[in-house]
């Protein structure tokens, strides 16, 4: 029954559309790309849509292990994680073109499908070190105060605990209001130090109780409606041209972050500047190596 009335809360949630979020202004002309404002000629698909091309031709073929957490996935299910993640985010009224903060570690299966998903969904994906906190905690704090407001994000994606850090508690730390806001009441998420973030996310398996009455377990986040994403993307077109990975340069010994260049699709994968995804996109097989299952 709590199981329902969680689930029954969330819907509710996700039913209050597009509260303060910003516009972005996309083009329905064929072979353009619009997305607030910067119009790109399409060329060659995006990374999901490869993904989705490659899937269909071969979905058993398997692509990657991680020793984190001992999972291994073929093409059929990358590209059906990453696009549950992608039409979970859609579904609550972001859109194409808005920034999204990826506070996990490179060696997290989570963090590659939320790649996957952003390619998919036409969102920008930054991404902060996290290991930060291992050794000075309170520049980890600081960076991630500088990220969320250098990236304007609306998702802040982290694990829950990890290298005997608590991320949750430091992420309290600057973001007060997620230890008393509702979530699950049905009222978007809302805080004043960075009024564009919409949703806290963690990989953990806590639901929201004791102290994260304002975060949403990642799991929460995926709605799978497999074959309907276009409908979720109200016209936007995405190609291999269009803005995915923006880049954060972090200082750890003070923990500021300065920001760098977008890069598009295409020049994601000319760089390899996700190599597991690049990875992927060349049907290449690859463990990720990292700290394994901890019983």
């Amino acid at each position: 029954m709590a199981s329902i009335i969680r689930i029954s809360r969330l819907v509710a949630y996700r039913n209050i559309e597009k509260f303060t979020i910003r516009n972005a202004s996309l083009s329905k002309s064929v072979g353009i790309t619009a997305i607030r404002g910067l119009s790109v000629a399409s060329t060659s698909p995006s990374i999901g849509e490869t993904i989705a091309n490659l899937s269909a031709e071969n979905p058993n073929k398997e692509l990657v292990r991680y020793e984190h957490k001992n999972l291994k996935f073929n093409l059929k299910l990358l590209e059906e994680n990453s696009e549950a993640l992608a039409i979970g985010l859609l579904e609550t009224g972001l859109q194409a073109g808005d920034a999204m903060l990826s506070w996990l570690p490179l060696h997290f299966a989570e963090h590659h499908i939320l790649q996957l998903a952003c390619s998919k969904a036409g969102f920008i994906l930054y991404h902060l070190d996290p290991s930060l906190a291992i050794s000075d905690k309170k520049a980890a704090k600081d960076s991630l105060k500088n990220a969320l407001e250098m990236s304007e994000a609306t998702c802040l994606f982290s694990q829950q605990a990890g290298s005997d850090v608590n991320y949750i508690d430091l992420i309290k730390d600057i973001i007060p209001e997620i230890r008393y806001f509702d979530i699950y009441e049905g009222m978007p998420f809302f805080t004043p130090h960075f009024p564009h973030l919409r949703f806290p996310i963690h990989t953990g398996f806590d639901v929201p109780a004791g102290g994260l009455l304002g975060m949403l377990p990642y799991k929460y986040m995926m709605v799978p409606v497999t074959g309907h994403l276009r409908d979720y993307l109200k016209g936007a077109k995405l190609s291999g041209s269009t803005p995915l990975m923006g880049e954060l340069i972090l200082d750890t010994k003070d923990g500021s972050v300065k920001k760098g260049k977008v890069l598009t699709n295409d020049q994601v994968l000319e760089s390899n500047a996700w190599p597991e995804v690049c990875s992927m996109v060349k049907r290449e097989f690859i463990e990720v190596e990292g700290i394994g299952v901890v019983f």
